[in-house]
């Protein structure tokens, strides 16, 4: 039986490719008013206990049970627990707040599953806590998938036991259309992604794996932002790892990663030092 975590479901965009995928679908959101609809519109699969819905924001405290969600008043998708408009273009909501980990050791231990098929993490600039989260608590799904706004997000990433990567650019996913697909019964399909879904995960994303040695140069070359960095556990045949490119920015190899984490360089230069000099 395969499991997928989807950690900021929004309007439910990605649920028919995951059911393709796994067996159970776990939907996470902060906004009530998202979780009422689909909670309504998917009653079917509520009721057979293939879809559940948890209407939570989430926290790396576990003393922290409630906190406040900002709802923007002319378009509630776009809604989040840090605003970076005017607060007055918001209304504040109080929302049950719950570890990630915790929830998924429910959810494990309730259908005695031993491992996680895919978590996709996307919540609005938050994932590098939940990242620590999960990777504090040994929790590590087959597949994984978060935004990179944060230098946070890839030194965690770096030093976990993930193999193999590839990453999305934001805007990407207009091009995926008709893509073949293993479902969950290794059967081939094609599928079409909706507007702001995630994308396909794993081996379904077109084209091949990188190694960990390429996650630096990737980043250096095409800075933060919305870029989604998916990861795999396992080995895979890679493609030829990615350099930095230093005729990309004016200012620099030390400028850029100054840029994306001052300590990182201390910790990573034995790692990344040759990797500069092929």
């Amino acid at each position: 039986m395969k499991i997928i975590f989807d950690i900021g479901c929004n309007i439910g965009q990605n649920f028919n490719y995951f059911f393709n995928k796994a067996d159970i679908v776990v939907g996470i959101d902060a906004n009530k008013e998202l979780c009422d609809k689909l909670i309504a519109d998917y009653e079917p699969l509520i009721k057979n206990r293939k879809l559940f819905i948890e209407n939570v924001a989430l926290t790396n405290d576990e003393k922290i049970k409630e906190t406040d969600f900002f709802i923007l008043k002319t378009n509630n998708l776009e809604s989040t627990l840090h605003p970076k408009k005017n607060i007055k273009q918001y209304e504040k909501v109080t929302v049950k707040s719950q570890k990630l980990s915790s929830l998924i050791k429910k959810y494990l231990e309730m259908f005695k599953i031993s491992e996680v098929e895919y978590i996709k993490i996307d919540i609005e600039g938050c994932d590098f806590f939940v990242l620590k989260d999960l990777f504090e608590n040994k929790i590590f799904p087959i597949n994984l998938s978060a935004e990179c706004h944060s230098e946070e997000v890839i030194k965690q990433i770096l030093f976990s036991p993930y193999k193999s990567f590839k990453f999305l650019k934001g805007g990407d996913l207009k091009k995926l259309n008709d893509v073949e697909i293993l479902d969950k019964n290794s059967i081939k399909k094609i599928i079409d992604f909706k507007t702001y879904s995630s994308g396909p995960y794993g081996s379904d994303i077109p084209g091949g794996f990188y190694d960990k040695d390429s996650i630096l140069p990737f980043f250096l070359n095409n800075g933060l932002g919305w870029i989604d960095i998916h990861c795999n556990l396992n080995e895979q045949i890679y493609l030829p790892a990615i350099k930095y490119n230093l005729n990309t920015h004016r200012q620099g190899l030390r400028y850029h990663l100054r840029n994306l984490y001052p300590s990182l360089i201390k910790m990573l230069k034995k790692r990344f030092l040759n990797l500069f000099k092929k």
